[in-house]
């Protein structure tokens, strides 16, 4: 093959690459902006007016002005990012959890999740975990068994 065709071939290949990985992001980038409408859509109309777009911004930050003084200071605000990171780890770890899917968790349902846990480290089955039974850090601080 001719050094030209060899490069149209390689062009083709990456713009085809490039094209199908674009899309897939596209994809993904419309379901989020699809729920962000949802979310935001107060009369399920399927647009967003500009008060139903400021409704929803408000309410993300209206509760971040702790003490009502019509500011958001950085310390209100890095407050209200941090339980709100909080608040999806929570959710996540409840769903995570929660084995009869009431959207609570029981003891019974952590202390489940905790034998499991425990057995999969006690690789000899001997009901102790020992320190070369543990999963080590390796060099790259990857975990390595």
């Amino acid at each position: 093959m001719k050094k030209n065709a060899r490069y149209a071939v390689a062009f083709v290949a990456i713009a085809g690459a490039l094209t199908t990985s674009s899309l897939a992001a596209d994809n993904n980038m419309r379901r989020g902006g699809q729920r962000m409408i949802e979310r935001a859509d107060a009369d399920k109309s399927g647009d967003v007016t500009f008060d139903e777009f400021a409704a929803a911004m408000d309410g993300r930050f209206i509760n971040a002005d702790v003490n009502k003084d019509g500011k958001i200071t950085v310390g209100e605000l890095a407050n209200e990012i941090e339980r709100m990171r909080a608040e999806r780890m929570a959710k996540r770890l409840i769903r995570r959890f929660d084995a009869n899917g009431d959207g609570e968790l029981t003891k019974a349902e952590i202390e489940n999740r905790q034998k499991k846990q425990f057995a999969l480290l006690d690789k000899n089955d001997d009901g102790k975990i020992t320190a070369d039974e543990l999963p080590r850090r390796g060099k790259k601080g990857g975990w390595r068994r």
